[in-house]
């Protein structure tokens, strides 16, 4: 089994590998952290290795591509399914990628499984640890909120609470939505106290943040302190 691994900083950072040979395939992933978009770009080259005049040539077999975001661990499979009739004799890929929260340390990696069939022909594996400089929790200020626009909904696993901001720009509620993406948020009332506010989920319209809170009571808390009202 033969492996290369090579890293290539672009924006943020790329990662390139690992290469690896397994009996008759090549592998090749690539992973970039696009910073200011807050996004996480995948490209895997799956490869099958045929002997052609005494050497080895690559002969493409799939190039799934998968865009997640920091913190948002992803999967894709690609290739024949179990109810094919020629399941058994085709190759299907599955790739999981993950990558730390925005500014956290952890480790980012993608893995390939290849398989013809159920019968496992190559596994790969990406791996690299990253060192942030940690988040301080996100704070909210009522005073900076639609009043009117604060709502509380319901989701498959979690109560959101949803909010926009009066007077920032798209561009700049994106930018604090990608690098507070699951961010501890801290609400202050218009008193200055602090109050826990859950975890920052992303944008809501443009102009707006979801915040995905433990319970129906923490929400409703949350959503009356940016509406104006003083926490007790």
């Amino acid at each position: 089994m033969k492996q290369t691994l090579g890293i290539l900083l672009i924006t943020a950072a790329c990662l390139i590998g690992p290469a690896a040979v397994a009996g008759t395939y090549s592998t090749e992933a690539t992973m970039s952290l696009q910073k200011d978009q807050g996004t996480v770009n995948v490209v895997v080259r799956v490869s099958r290795l045929l002997e052609q005049d005494g050497k080895l040539v690559e002969q493409l077999v799939t190039e799934p591509r998968i865009q997640t975001g920091p913190g948002v661990p992803a999967s894709l499979y690609t290739g024949a399914q179990p109810s094919d009739p020629d399941y058994a004799s085709r190759e299907n890929v599955a790739v999981d990628v993950s990558w730390p929260y925005p500014n956290e340390s952890g480790t980012a990696f993608c893995a390939v499984t290849i398989k013809r069939g159920s019968e496992v022909m190559s596994k790969s594996r990406l791996q690299l640890k990253i060192d942030g400089p940690g988040r301080v929790p996100l704070v909210v200020a009522a005073k900076d909120i639609d009043p009117n626009s604060v709502r509380v909904v319901e989701e498959k696993t979690s109560t959101c609470v949803l909010l926009e901001f009066a007077g920032k720009s798209r561009e700049e509620v994106k930018k604090l939505a990608i690098e507070n993406y699951g961010n501890k948020v801290r609400i202050q009332d218009s008193q200055g106290r602090l109050t826990e506010g859950g975890l920052s989920l992303g944008t809501y319209h443009e102009t707006g943040m979801t915040l995905s809170c433990s319970s129906r009571n923490e929400a409703e808390q949350a959503a009356n302190l940016l509406r104006g009202k003083t926490s007790k």
